[in-house]
């Protein structure tokens, strides 16, 4: 009998407290934020000089970002300062936007190693960094490997050099390089024992489907930002992540200037 008494008042109990409302609105002010530069630039070797220049939105900010269109932009190297005034029209085979670019003339040497440096004047306040252009890994094969539901895994071979820290990213396009991403790594060659690499996804095609793979030997800085970029991805909107901030390496402005190879080669599976 006593038992069930205490069994009674604990679930009166329990009853009174889910009809609480513990529901309590709380105001946060949060501080202002400032509209910081964003800028990329990536110094592709045989393509005229090329940036991208925006104001960085808050959270809470609409998704349309501003355009920085009175900024005076140059890049030096090897003596030669070469200016990019403001110029958002299209190029055929632009991958990417663009809108600040060197004329036609001025492109991007196959200087591998060596210095480029980049000056941004905005307001009167002027930002400097300096990148250097990896060289070309190339892609040495592909091969498949399929299962019994003919779906079939992509797998990349080529060689990474023992006495050098190296930097990778390696992208597989469906149909064109103007097709859905498929499989998108970020990697460095501390996981690597041998000198002959294979990089391998999962099971993410179709027997027969034609794809490309885009292998980009990249700089250290461009490997931190686009790590900081992810993990600033997936902390968005996770109440358990730790706050993840953009790598840059131009001080005062948030983004990335650096040196961008690759190698392309299609298979079809």
């Amino acid at each position: 009998m006593v038992n069930k008494v205490r069994y009674l008042l604990l679930f009166v109990s329990s009853m009174l407290l889910l009809q609480c409302n513990f529901e309590k609105e709380v105001t946060i002010e949060l501080p202002a934020y400032t509209n910081t530069p964003y800028l990329e630039c990536y110094l592709e070797p045989g393509k005229p000089y090329r940036l991208l220049l925006y104001k960085s939105l808050g959270y809470f900010e609409g998704l349309i970002p501003t355009p920085i269109r009175d900024a005076n932009i140059t890049i030096t190297h090897r003596g030669v300062t070469i200016p990019l005034p403001y110029d958002s029209i299209p190029r055929d085979g632009d991958l990417r936007f663009y809108n600040y670019r060197s004329n036609d003339t001025s492109k991007v040497p196959t200087h591998y190693d060596e210095a480029f440096d980049l000056s941004v004047m905005i307001n009167g306040v002027t930002y400097h960094s300096s990148s250097t252009i990896k060289k070309i890994v190339t892609i040495d094969s592909l091969y498949k490997n399929c299962n019994n539901e003919a779906r079939c895994q992509l797998a990349v071979r080529f060689k990474d050099q023992m006495n050098t820290v190296d930097f990778y990213r390696y992208l597989v396009f469906s149909d064109s390089l103007g097709g859905d991403i498929k499989q998108d790594f970020i990697l460095n060659d501390e996981l690597f024992d041998t000198e002959e690499v294979g990089i391998a996804g999962g099971y993410n095609f179709n027997d027969g489907q034609t794809t490309v793979v885009r292998l980009f030997h990249m700089t250290k800085e461009h490997y931190d930002f686009l790590v900081s970029v992810n993990n600033s991805q997936n902390a968005n909107g996770n109440p358990f992540a730790q706050p993840a901030s953009i790598k840059s390496n131009i001080p005062g402005i948030i983004g990335i200037f650096t040196g961008l190879t690759y190698d392309n080669k299609d298979k079809t599976l």
